[in-house]
């Protein structure tokens, strides 16, 4: 069998083919380990099924179940870590040929660059040693074009790196979002297994103790019987045997008596020979009833002393099975320790994937404000370029309206009039509306949260109510340190306000109209009148992404009609006039 590469040397490979071979080789070796286990688990249970009680039985198949699904457990967050090693090497192989790729074109473009400035410098030297003016004006025009050709060889260049760096850019931040996904979609599956498992151990443990407990409650009625039956035996035999000596001594004693009555009638007249006689006979009698009551007496002793010893055997017997049952509980006990300890383990895994999911939530949040940050320097930035372009357009306006009244005054003989300079910043405004009309719908907003503040929505408080709980419950990672502290101090109820105030102002709910979206939003695909809230904790996120979106869709859509309405009216004034 071939040694297989580790992970980090498969991902190291340049070639792509060995890497995909490496992995099927991998993947095959395990294939056929877990076959082999499974033959052998297979194998090893068949030879001792029929040697295992009940309850070991029961503990092996839970102890494989619980096993298997650990394995799979493991398995899933493999395959998550083996797709996004392999997006992430197929994008170093495309960023390093890209790299290549300009590192190829910066050489070339530098030879070309040198032998085109090595041309222009040797022609200057010519240019000096010309005479006649026209010609002179004619080398310094194609010298002219040829400096022109390398400088826009340069910008094109320039202009083809300033693109990829915007691509640049745009995958970064794709790939943020594809890594938040990740790590959501872990996250999610993390709980998921951990349920499962819990529940998986508790459905486990409790059959594996029915099954104690039935082969308990089997082997009880067992013992109970074959005691029943010894007693009932016993007490038979009893009965039979002093039945018999009894009905034996009756018949015996009633002939002797009828005999002696028959005796005494006949002979009542006899002497004291015959009474004397008669007494002997009754002596020799008695010796013998004597000797036959000894016997019987020996009889029922070792009858009794063998009772005894079945009882002493019984005895052991039962004691026995009481030691079996000690072990057994022993045995529960046993487990019910080691899975007390392997839920604290969990627990405490959990512990720490929390502490690490909210690290990273703090750091997405601080990426969220450095985006915020240089969103606003761009805007800064575009407006000075703005206002720099704007004074540049005025002066070539300016010029070009002096060009226009010297041709219509001197070339054409027209009396010309100068246009006002409401016509031709139209279009200036044109330009610039998108972002004065975002700042003025901003400002109406809040305008008309201050005056409308007492007004009502559209939903229920109880509604409304479930809505900010959730968020809440679910969006506290979004809190700034201080306001925790603030948060801290403060009491149950006033809390709570802060807490949902600073959640609220985060996501951009700033009036009514905004809150009556959120709830929307969460109680989509609900009836009416239904004030119970079906939204999972884990959508809680995607929920909020989409109320966001929803609301820059509707400013967008609030920004296009007071274009329309402008141009409407530039329309009118160009009518009238």
């Amino acid at each position: 069998m071939t040694t297989q590469p580790p992970a980090m040397a498969i991902s190291d490979i340049p070639d792509e083919k060995e890497r995909i071979a490496s992995r099927q080789r991998r993947a095959k070796a395990a294939l056929q380990r877990n076959k082999e286990e499974e033959a052998g688990r297979k194998k090893g249970k068949e030879e001792e099924q029929q040697q295992v009680s009940l309850g070991k039985q029961q503990i092996a198949d839970s102890t494989a179940l619980l096993e298997r699904k650990k394995h799979e457990t493991w398995q899933d967050l493999t395959n998550i870590r083996v797709h996004f090693d392999d997006a992430e090497n197929k994008r170093r192989i495309v960023e390093e040929n890209a790299r290549l790729d300009r590192y190829e074109t910066l050489q070339i473009e530098a030879v070309t660059s040198g032998r085109k400035n090595a041309a222009v410098e040797m022609k200057w030297q010519d240019l000096l040693n010309m005479d006649i003016p026209q010609d002179l004006f004619e080398q310094l025009k194609l010298q002219k074009e040829a400096c022109n050709q390398i400088i826009d060889a340069k910008e094109r260049r320039i202009r083809e790196f300033q693109i990829e760096l915007r691509n640049k850019d745009e995958e970064y931040v794709k790939v943020l979002k594809q890594q938040s996904e990740d790590i959501t979609t872990l996250i999610s599956k993390m709980r998921a297994q951990y349920h499962e498992l819990r529940d998986s151990y508790e459905e486990q443990l409790e059959q594996i103790e029915s099954a104690f407990i039935k082969e308990r409650q089997e082997l009880i009625a067992q013992n109970q019987k074959e005691m029943n039956d010894l007693f009932d035996q016993r007490q038979q035999m009893e009965e039979e045997e002093f039945m018999a000596r009894r009905q034996k001594n009756e018949r015996e004693q009633v002939m002797k008596i009828d005999q002696q009555r028959s005796q005494d009638g006949n002979e009542f007249t006899k002497s004291k020979i015959a009474l004397e006689k008669s007494h002997q006979e009754l002596e020799q009698h008695l010796e013998k009833m004597m000797a036959t009551y000894q016997l019987n007496k020996e009889k029922l002793d070792y009858n009794l002393e063998v009772l005894r010893e079945r009882h002493k055997e019984h005895q052991a017997i039962q004691n026995s099975y009481k030691s079996r049952l000690n072990k057994l509980r022993e045995t529960k006990n046993t487990l019910s320790a080691r899975y007390i300890k392997l839920d604290k383990k969990y627990r405490q895994e959990n512990q720490e994937l929390t502490e690490e999911y909210k690290r990273l939530t703090k750091h997405f949040k601080d990426l969220q404000d450095k985006f915020h940050h240089f969103e606003l320097a761009d805007e800064k930035k575009f407006r000075e370029v703005w206002g720099m372009n704007e004074e540049e357009v005025r002066g070539l306006n300016a010029k070009v309206l002096e060009a226009d009244r010297i041709i219509h005054t001197q070339q054409l003989g027209l009396e010309w009039q100068e246009p006002r300079d409401d016509q031709l910043l139209q279009e200036l405004e044109t330009f610039s509306e998108a972002g004065t009309a975002t700042d003025g719908k901003s400002a109406a907003i809040s305008s008309g949260q201050e005056s409308g503040q007492g007004a009502s929505g559209k939903f229920s408080a109880t509604k409304v109510k479930q809505v900010l709980d959730l968020i809440k419950e679910e969006t506290a990672f979004l809190l700034d340190i201080k306001i925790q502290d603030q948060i801290a101090e403060l009491p149950a109820e006033q809390a709570d306000v802060l807490k949902i105030d600073a959640v609220l102002r985060c996501i951009g709910v700033e009036s009514q109209e905004d809150v009556d979206l959120l709830v929307q939003e969460f109680y989509k695909g609900q009836d009416d009148d239904d004030e119970t809230l079906m939204v999972d904790p884990d959508d809680v996120l995607k929920i909020l992404k989409s109320f966001m979106q929803e609301k820059e869709n509707q400013r967008i859509a609030d920004v296009q009609p007071e274009k329309k309405k402008k141009q409407k009216k530039k329309k009118k004034k160009k009518q009238k006039k």
